[in-house]
């Protein structure tokens, strides 16, 4: 599906609207899931629906943890409103990359939809995304950084393997 100026084309207004969403993702043209999610026609709308998915998924969290995010979440985007969209347009093209090998396994795979693929494979998903993280905070300068991000690491996992399905369906609804 692309988004263009507020404006969605399906794949029936396409020009390849006869191939099956499998058959043209398997089109030799497209050659990987970085060129899908971050050509310049999607890149704005996938960054967008990202910044979504993650503020509905930190609402969603309960619990006296989900609490602590939600008010982390709050604090955050007072203080600067755009810092998650800045971050995730900044970032989305490294944790894209991590999910290349994902992606490709999927096209060799017998399963046609890309969200229940990745749903199978969430723990490797989640250590990819997690692994672009870890390399970023291990690069930073900043100690203080660099301890906060210790202290949140090992709840972090849990929070990503609990976003997978989500995150799956969003790319999907771009494949």
């Amino acid at each position: 599906m692309l988004r263009s100026s507020g404006r969605v084309f399906s794949a029936a207004m396409l020009p390849f609207s006869s191939l099956s969403s499998r058959d043209a993702m398997l089109d030799p043209i497209v050659k990987s899931l970085s060129e899908i999610l971050w050509s310049p026609f999607q890149r704005e709308a996938f960054a967008a629906d990202l910044a979504t998915l993650v503020e509905q998924h930190v609402k969603s969290r309960g619990g006296l943890r989900g609490m602590a995010v939600r008010t982390g979440f709050a604090l955050l985007k007072a203080a600067k409103p755009d810092l998650l969209t800045g971050a995730l347009r900044r970032h989305a093209p490294q944790f894209i990359a991590a999910l290349e090998p994902l992606y490709e396994s999927f096209r060799n795979d017998r399963e046609p939809d890309f969200s229940v693929f990745l749903q199978r494979h969430a723990g490797e998903a989640r250590d990819a995304l997690l692994g672009v993280a870890d390399a970023r905070i291990a690069q930073s300068r900043n100690a203080s950084l660099k301890a906060a991000y210790q202290k949140l690491r090992g709840g972090a996992e849990g929070e990503v393997e609990a976003i997978i399905p989500a995150l799956g369906r969003l790319i999907r609804g771009y494949l």
